[in-house]
């Protein structure tokens, strides 16, 4: 079954007429504070992947009507400031001149962080992971 699922995946993606797409910015979707983010897409779904000054980031977003305004999306990644352990968002981003076209991105994400912590048992400090949840703002250009 998962060989299956593997397998169509990989002709969804060969049979999709796409496109290579740059776009920088800052915020989560781009690797946090500042970063460049490099994207396959199609008419409606984009993957993509981000490499910023303080982490890096993987996700996708997709429309639901060609050349939308309106994106929405998933975006997982790591960086020092905020989640040093790692960092999951819901996504929306506003595109100024749709989804298909260059120009401004705007979104928002609400999700969670996690980083490194201390936590305080009976008097005992001990490091563990602290679970915050969190909500994003993405700004960036497309090119």
């Amino acid at each position: 079954m998962k060989n299956i699922i593997i397998a169509l995946s990989f002709i969804a993606l060969s049979s999709a007429a796409g496109e290579y797409e740059t776009t920088v910015g800052f915020g989560h979707q781009y690797g946090g504070v500042l970063g460049a983010q490099f994207s396959y897409k199609t008419e409606s779904s984009e993957y993509y992947g981000s490499l910023g000054l303080v982490g890096y980031s993987a996700g996708i977003q997709t429309t639901f009507s060609q050349n939308s305004k309106h994106a929405f999306g998933l975006v997982a990644g790591r960086d020092e400031i905020q989640s040093s352990r790692g960092f999951l968002f819901v996504t929306y981003d506003y595109h100024l001149n749709g989804f298909s076209e260059d120009g401004w991105v705007v979104g928002t994400g609400l999700g969670y962080t996690l980083q490194d912590g201390i936590a305080h048992i009976q008097g005992d400090s001990s490091h563990g992971h602290e679970i915050k949840a969190a909500i994003t703002l993405n700004v960036g250009y497309k090119f």
